[in-house]
């Protein structure tokens, strides 16, 4: 996953925004042999990371949700900023992305979507997502969410 993309996306988003702060990570993960997901997620986001619920997912829904939750154009008093979402920066950026999800799910043999009790490394309020996207050599951990 590209790091990179997910930190100019967060900046552009975080940028201007009123009582809005986004936070975008992902995780790899090698495999030398299959492991529950929950051990993975905690690999990558710490001990203290309580997994709630988790749920297999089609390739073809995470995208969707994702691009959903980084549109979101807030309320009266707390967003992003609306020229930095209409912006041509954070379109490009939201273009590679998806082509850069895509092709995650594309090799994953299996997607799955989870929610955290606990230890969620940020302080989700507006949205929030998390997958975790698994190869036979590698997992790759998926997280995103904005707070106030």
């Amino acid at each position: 996953m590209d790091l990179i993309r997910l930190n100019e996306i967060a900046t552009i988003l975080n940028t201007g925004a009123l009582n809005y702060t986004v936070f975008l990570k992902s995780f790899d993960i090698p495999l030398t042999r299959p492991l529950p997901s929950e051990v993975l997620i905690r690999q990558a986001l710490g001990e203290a990371a309580t997994v709630g619920g988790i749920e297999k997912v089609q390739s073809a829904s995470v995208w969707p949700e994702v691009q959903e939750a980084l549109l979101y154009a807030g309320e009266p008093g707390a967003g992003p900023s609306a020229i930095m979402l209409t912006s041509e920066a954070f379109a490009a950026s939201m273009k590679m992305l998806e082509h850069t999800i895509g092709e995650l799910a594309g090799t994953a043999a299996e997607i799955e979507s989870f929610w955290l009790r606990k230890g969620h490394p940020a302080y989700p309020v507006f949205w929030d997502f998390a997958f975790i996207f698994k190869a036979n050599t590698r997992a790759t951990i998926l997280i995103g969410s904005s707070s106030d």
